[in-house]
């Protein structure tokens, strides 16, 4: 795959279901409502010139946002969708319709990358800095507390001067 310059591209950032107020329960209203602001920001990137996206595949954010680009793909031409994979088997310990979503967005995608064969402590950091590095905007859903990867991921993109999308999370409610 042939990727486009950092300035053509973004990247996501965002917690997982478990860090929601509702969990893993999509019928939820508060989810719809954070659909759409993932959504809203996804059209302001493409407005302002984004073609390129990157995802880390992981459960909750990142899944969502990955379904939408691939939504936006259909109806806009030059929109493409990369998954970095942190290492081999994140998804092994998912239940099978995660693992299930997670096979569509590797098909579907445009390309993926694999940054490490297996586990290590820092292969989901090396995969944060590695969409980070890529891309000029982060498009993240973050909660406000200054713990865990998608904090360290706004570190790394305020560092790099990055163009900064934050949903709050908190005010999903």
């Amino acid at each position: 795959m042939i990727r486009p310059p950092a300035e053509k591209s973004a990247c996501f950032s965002g917690h997982r279901p478990q860090r929601l107020p509702w969990g893993y329960n999509e019928s939820d209203p508060r989810h719809d409502l954070l659909l759409e602001r993932i959504d809203i920001a996804i059209m302001a990137a493409i407005d302002d010139g984004i073609t390129h996206f990157y995802c880390g595949g992981a459960l909750g954010t990142d899944t969502w946002a990955a379904e939408m680009v691939l939504e936006k793909k259909q109806e806009i031409d030059g929109i493409s969708l990369e998954i970095v994979i942190p290492f081999l088997g994140q998804e092994r310990r998912w239940p099978e319709n995660e693992r299930a979503r997670y096979r569509y967005l590797l098909l579907s995608a445009d390309g993926f990358i694999v940054l490490e064969p297996k586990y290590t402590r820092s292969c989901m950091m090396l995969r944060n800095r590695y969409m980070v590095e890529s891309s000029s905007r982060l498009i993240a859903v973050y909660d406000g507390e200054p713990i865990g990867g998608t904090w360290q991921t706004i570190k790394m993109a305020i560092e790099r001067e990055l163009s900064l999308d934050i949903i709050d999370a908190r005010m999903v409610k």
